[in-house]
């Protein structure tokens, strides 16, 4: 007895839909242009700069716009650049100016690292304006302790040159409030 051949066609025509949903969403982001013998290219890079904008036939929606700026055909810079006055040169960025001039992957390269490095530097400063803040901040609460510890009126003493401890006088006392307070009005208004 001979099966149905039903459920094999089936099959199949599962496996080609299934093989068309996995494949279009690899198509949507590929380049499509004919090149200069007319044969079709398929590529997951923009075409080289000499491929002018009326053979390519398919790019991807990200892919046009950085195309476009790379290598503008003749109605493209036209469309992009303002009309000159006569007798008057080009003004940068347009036609005659080199800001249209196409980005190769060395410009590319070189803005990236610039980026880079702008991005390490505002890190850095970020990073400096943070530590001054702490310091600041220490400063104040060490302050406002010492000058707590001296207007309590208890005994303070400290350690001199020759390793012997000697207790503060009054007049030391004042000195070293006074200096205190001058630290806490310093430090203590910018950490709040």
């Amino acid at each position: 007895m001979r099966k149905p051949r039903l459920p094999y066609r089936y099959a199949r025509f599962v496996l080609v839909i299934a093989g068309l949903m996995l494949v279009t969403p690899t198509l949507a982001g590929t380049w499509q242009w004919r090149d200069a013998a007319g044969r079709m290219v398929y590529s997951d890079q923009p075409p080289p700069p000499g491929v002018p904008a009326s053979r390519i036939v398919q790019a991807p929606a990200q892919g046009i716009g950085s195309h476009a700026a790379r290598a503008p055909g003749p109605a493209a810079a036209t469309a992009l650049a303002p009309a000159a006055a006569p007798g008057t040169a080009a003004a940068p960025g347009t036609a005659g100016g080199s800001a249209t001039a196409p980005r190769n992957w060395i410009e590319k390269e070189q803005a990236s690292r610039k980026r880079a490095l702008e991005r390490e530097e505002a890190e850095g400063k970020e990073r400096a304006e943070h530590e001054q803040t702490a310091r600041t901040a220490r400063a104040c609460e060490d302050a406002r302790t010492a000058l707590r510890t001296l207007e309590s009126g208890i005994r303070v003493s400290f350690v001199d040159d020759q390793g012997e401890r000697q207790v503060i006088d009054d007049a030391e006392r004042a000195r070293r409030t006074a200096t205190a307070r001058q630290e806490i009005a310093r430090n203590c208004t910018a950490a709040g």
